[in-house]
């Protein structure tokens, strides 16, 4: 037990002298006369001598008072008492949902223990504690904010579930510490594993940091790559296991086409961060394929991964700009795309042989090159490759018309506003989809193998990227670009949100059977609910799309437990069992009042 207020009990002995002062001092008599002095009864306190004090004779008055005092005195000190528990007068539990923390290593999970440990630092919390929760996962989410209601803040800790997907703690933490950094003696208790990225830009504020490790062992294997490819031998599959711990081992790999299965083995003792492959041929018409890996570690979601053989099913694409993040969301938001920026065009993208790293080059305001990719997509800066020839430029055109193509499909090119638009003439080979009164606005060409979009406007000259028909706009014309139409088969980080071109309502079934109903905004269909590895099945007017989840992280994969934490360049170790201080006054002062009152009843009894 400690003192707040130390000082306080350098007033006990002089008020314990006051009362005993009081006690012994002689009370002060009249003189009075009386005719007769055998009408009061002989009483030998009376007969003594003429002094200021008397002797002291203890009573049980006197040893009620003394306790009172002292127990208002050292109440006055106010006492502490030091307590174990995660949760503190304000606390904010930040509970680690990523994929590593389904790791079996500690029973049930790592992600199970968070929970018991959150939910006992709820049930060991005082009355007048308030206590939020928040998930890091891919996106993080208040799910209880600050109250001292325990029953409600248990009720949204039992709803919460784990991912199979990248967990966002940074963020998190950035959320915690704007809700109590600037709460005197707040406590924000991360419960995680620490396999996160490392997190900048954080501060922590008033509140103090506490950090609870969870996890015992770092053994896992994991899918680490799988593709197909054309060869001179014909279509070749390839699958890459990789061991993460620090001990070897081995499982069982199973390979599958088209969701029969092409191959299966047992791999050999794989040693501590040591990757080893397999290459089999593959079937010439399989379309997805599929590896499963069987092994004794203990985290499963990294275990599947999935490969399509479509090439539309995955897109390179490369962003020549000079920095629109509408045009780059816009990509970004698709499915299929891997997007890459840069200013200029790399020299071993131009046109020449040989085939280039990308299948779609944008250009945004930079005037379009000759590439090697099969399909072109350029904003307002023709160049001699482009499907048009430029002659000047025009000032706030107003629409004219549009044809009725697939490219403008849920697009209204017709409410969009220009503020500046180069003046062109399609070439031979160009198509004008949408024309303005300064001439072609939107121009297609399809010519030996590569196709073109032209847009006469840069997009950050117009309000068209304000417009929900936008990102419909961009994918469309990645449809148009690669020959076909989006995909019915897609391949998905887990965890990442995606939009689709889909204006309807649109039912999605988990790989465990739960459907969620999807509503579109605008023109686009989000989805942020594959949380979990494995197939969902998109419904959408009895038109079934398939999305193949899969993880392939090292960070997720590595599941070694952290003990120490850099949280924007402070380090944070792991504690067991902080210890925080309650304060003791409160039962010192009923006890007091207690005293008291029994002092009274003595003394009124007494009389």
């Amino acid at each position: 037990m400690t003192l707040q207020n130390p000082g306080v009990l350098s007033i006990l002995l002089p008020l314990v002298g006051l009362i005993l002062v009081l006690y012994i001092l002689k009370m002060k008599r009249r003189d009075m006369r009386v005719p007769a002095t055998f009408l009061w009864p002989e009483r030998v306190e009376e007969i003594r001598a003429n002094a200021l004090f008397q002797k002291l004779r203890p009573t049980w008055l006197l040893f009620l008072q003394l306790l009172a005092l002292l127990l208002a005195v050292i109440a006055l000190a106010k006492p502490q008492t030091q307590q174990k528990g995660l949760a503190g007068e304000v606390t904010v539990f930040v509970i680690d949902a990523s994929a590593s923390m389904s790791a079996t290593d500690v029973q049930p999970s790592r992600f199970a223990e968070a929970k018991r440990l959150a939910l006992e630092g709820i049930r060991g919390a005082k009355a007048t504690d308030r206590i939020a929760i928040i998930e890091a996962g891919p996106t993080p989410r208040v799910i209880s904010s600050l109250s001292n209601d325990p029953a409600r803040e248990a009720a949204a800790l039992d709803q919460l579930q784990p991912s199979d997907a990248e967990g966002a703690v940074g963020d998190a933490m950035r959320l915690a510490a704007a809700l109590v950094g600037g709460i005197d003696g707040a406590r924000i208790v991360l419960l995680s594993d620490g396999d996160f990225e490392h997190i900048t830009n954080f501060s922590r504020g008033k509140a103090a940091v506490v950090y609870r490790s969870i996890g015992t062992s770092d053994d896992n294997l994991s899918v680490s790559a799988l593709g197909a490819a054309e060869t001179p031998k014909g279509r070749q599959l390839f699958c890459g296991i990789k061991n993460h711990g620090s001990k070897p081992f081995g499982g069982t790999l199973s390979l599958y086409a088209d969701g029969k299965v092409i191959d299966s083995l047992k791999t050999p003792n794989i040693g501590p961060n040591t990757q080893w492959g397999r290459t089999i041929s593959a079937p010439a018409g399989a379309r997805i394929f599929e590896a499963k890996l069987d092994s004794p570690d203990f985290l499963k979601s990294d275990n599947y991964a999935v490969a399509i053989a479509d090439p539309n099913s995955a897109l390179h694409v490369l962003l020549v700009t000079k920095g629109d993040l509408f045009l780059e969301r816009a990509l970004s938001l698709d499915p299929r795309v891997t997007l890459d920026k840069s200013p200029d065009v790399p020299a071993s993208e131009m046109a020449g042989r040989g085939t280039g790293a990308y299948d779609i080059v944008v250009f945004d305001g930079i005037p379009e090159q000759p590439v090697k990719a099969r399909g072109v997509l350029c904003f307002g800066a023709a160049g001699t490759s482009s499907p048009v020839t430029a002659s000047g430029s025009a000032a706030k055109p107003k629409f004219v018309s549009a044809e009725k193509k697939v490219l403008l499909d849920n697009v209204d090119i017709g409410a969009t506003f220009v503020d500046k638009q180069q003046v062109v003439r399609p070439k031979a080979s160009g198509e004008v989809v949408a024309q303005s009164s300064a001439g072609p606005l939107v121009v297609t060409s399809q010519d030996q193998g590569k196709r073109q979009v032209y847009v006469a406007f840069e997009p950050l000259n117009s309000d068209f990227p304000l417009q929900v028909g936008f990102p419909i706009f961009v994918a469309n014309s990645l449809d148009f670009l690669t020959g076909g139409s989006s995909s019915q088969t897609l391949s998905v980080k887990v965890g990442q949100p995606f939009s689709l071109p889909i204006t309807e309502e649109a039912k999605l079934t988990s790989p465990d059977g739960d459907t969620t109903v999807l509503k579109p905004t605008g023109s686009a269909l989000t989805i942020r609910e594959t949380r979990r590895v494995g197939v969902y099945l998109l419904d959408v007017k009895g038109k079934t799309q398939k999305i193949y989840a899969s993880l392939r992280s090292d960070r997720a994969s590595t599941i070694r437990p952290e003990k120490n934490l850099d949280l924007g360049g402070g380090e944070v170790k792991a504690s067991q069992s902080p210890s925080r201080f309650a304060d003791f006054w409160r039962p010192l002062i009923l006890l007091c009042l207690l005293v008291l009152a029994a002092e009274w009843w003595l003394f009124a009894r007494k009389s």
